[in-house]
C-alpha cells in the first residue's frame, strides 16, 4: 500500500463494495472497508482493511461518529466512495458534518432525494421530458380503487424506497409485485399499507431481459464527464424484476447521449448509473431508474479499461484524469449464483437448455466476486466449495 495516499473509505462490503476496493487497492490505494453486516465478501478481500461499523440507517449518528474517529487517526482527509442506498442516504443527511473531514462527491440534496426516492425520481423525469412508463402514486386503499381499472395489466407495483422496502419484503419481491389483474391490485397494497412503506404502480415496458441498457457515468463537481460507461442485460434475477446476473459491454450511441442528457439536465455531480429498457411496442428507450452511486457490476467496467473508483478517487483529491469514455466492447460480467438461480426459472418453462446457460456463460471475463489475485471472497461466498458440490443435486431436481 501508498502509506502517503489519502486512505478510500469504501462504504459497503457487498460485491459492489468489493469491487471498488479491489480497483483501488490493485493500483496501491489504501483502502478501509466499512460494513455493518459481517457476512458481506468484502470482509474476506486482501485489498482492503476491513471494519464493522454501525448501521447507516438504523445507527446514522453512531456511523458519523465512528468515521470522525477513523479521522482522527489519519494525517489528511480520507476519501468517503458509498457503494450501496443506505450510505449514499446517510452521507447526505451528514455531509455538512463530515466535509471538513473527508472528500466525497453527492449530487445536491434535491438531486439526490428524487434518486433514493423513486416518486421524486419520475416527477424529476417528467420535468425534463425523459420518457418513462404511465405511473400512479396510490396512497390510500381509495386511491387504489380509483386507478384500478385505468391500468394496463400486467402491471408493476414498486417502492419509492428500495432500501426499505428490501427489509421487509425479500426474495421474489426485492424489486416489488406484479400484478395481473385489478384483483391483485387490491390484495398486495392491502399487504403494503400496513407496513407504513409506500409504493408506486407503474405499466411495463414490454420486451425481453435483452431490453434492458445501462448509463454508468462520473461527473465532476463541475459538472465535466469524466467516466462514461455503457452496458446490457443478458440475464437477471428475479427474471422479471431483478438485478443483471450476465451482462455485457456494449456500444450505443443513441443510449449513451439519452443517459448524459438526463444527467445533465437534472446537474447531477459524481457517480451515477440509469437503467433504461427499450419497449417492443414502439422501440423506444424509457426510464427504469437512476441510482446515486457506484452498480453492482462495476468491476466490468474496470475490466473494460474505465476504473470509477479510481476516477472518483483521484478526482476529490484534485488529481482529475482526462475524460475516458472508449472501452472494450463484448465483455461478460457473470455472477455465477445469481445466474444459476435465473437459468433454473428460465429451464422450469423450456426456454433456456443447459447447454445454452453454459455456452452463454463462456468467456466471462468480470464477475461479482472472483478474482485470481483474491480468492478470500470467492471462497466465502460459495462457502469454501460446498457451495458448488450442491450445483449436482440442483440440476437433477429441476429435471
Amino acid at each position: 500500500m501508498n502509506n502517503t495516499a489519502a486512505v478510500a473509505f469504501v462504504l459497503n462490503l457487498y460485491a459492489t463494495g468489493l469491487a471498488a476496493a479491489r480497483s483501488l487497492g490493485r493500483v496501491g490505494i489504501p483502502v478501509i472497508g466499512l460494513d455493518f453486516n459481517p457476512a458481506m465478501p468484502g470482509f474476506k478481500s486482501r485489498y482492503c482493511a476491513a471494519k464493522l461499523c454501525p448501521d447507516p440507517g438504523r445507527q446514522p449518528a453512531e456511523l458519523a461518529r465512528f468515521l470522525l474517529s477513523e479521522r482522527q487517526q489519519l494525517d489528511q482527509p480520507g476519501v468517503l466512495i458509498p457503494a450501496g442506498d443506505a450510505f449514499v442516504l446517510f452521507l447526505a443527511r451528514h455531509r455538512e458534518q463530515l466535509r471538513p473531514h473527508f472528500h466525497f462527491i453527492l449530487p445536491a440534496d434535491e438531486v439526490l432525494e428524487a434518486m433514493i426516492n423513486k416518486r421524486k425520481q419520475y416527477e424529476l423525469a417528467g420535468r425534463v421530458g425523459m420518457p418513462y412508463a404511465p405511473t400512479f402514486y396510490p396512497e390510500t386503499a381509495e386511491d387504489v380503487w380509483r386507478i384500478k381499472d385505468r391500468l394496463d395489466y400486467p402491471a408493476f407495483i414498486k417502492p419509492y424506497f428500495g432500501h426499505l422496502w428490501r427489509e421487509r419484503f425479500q426474495g421474489a419481491a426485492d424489486k416489488g409485485f406484479k400484478v395481473h389483474n385489478a384483483d391483485e391490485l387490491l390484495r398486495r397494497f392491502d399487504e403494503i399499507f400496513p407496513t407504513g412503506l409506500q409504493a408506486m404502480v407503474q405499466s411495463i415496458i414490454l420486451g425481453p431481459n435483452t431490453n434492458h441498457y445501462k448509463v454508468c457515468a462520473y461527473l465532476s463537481q463541475s459538472g465535466e464527464v469524466l467516466a462514461l460507461f455503457t452496458l446490457r442485460k443478458i440475464r437477471q434475477y428475479p427474471t422479471e424484476f431483478g438485478v443483471g446476473t450476465l451482462v455485457e459491454s456494449v456500444e450505443y450511441p443513441e443510449l449513451a447521449e439519452l443517459g448524459l442528457r438526463f444527467f445533465r439536465d437534472i446537474g447531477y455531480r459524481g457517480i451515477g448509473s440509469i437503467e433504461f429498457k427499450r419497449d417492443d411496442r414502439d422501440g423506444q428507450l424509457k426510464l427504469i431508474e437512476l441510482n446515486p452511486r457506484l452498480w453492482l457490476q462495476n468491476s466490468q467496467a474496470a475490466d473494460c479499461g474505465i476504473n470509477f473508483p479510481l476516477i472518483e478517487y483521484l478526482d476529490l483529491i484534485g488529481q482529475p484524469p482526462p475524460p475516458q469514455t472508449k472501452f472494450k466492447i463484448g465483455v461478460k460480467w457473470w455472477s455465477a449464483r445469481a445466474d444459476f438461480r435465473a437459468f433454473r426459472v428460465y429451464h422450469k418453462h423450456g426456454k433456456l437448455s443447459l447447454w445454452d446457460w453454459a455456452r452463454s456463460c463462456l468467456g466471462a471475463k468480470s464477475f461479482a466476486t472472483f478474482a485470481w489475485d483474491d480468492l478470500g471472497p470467492f471462497l466465502h461466498t460459495y462457502e469454501y466449495g460446498l457451495g458448488i458440490l450442491k450445483l449436482p443435486r440442483l440440476l437433477k431436481r429441476r429435471r
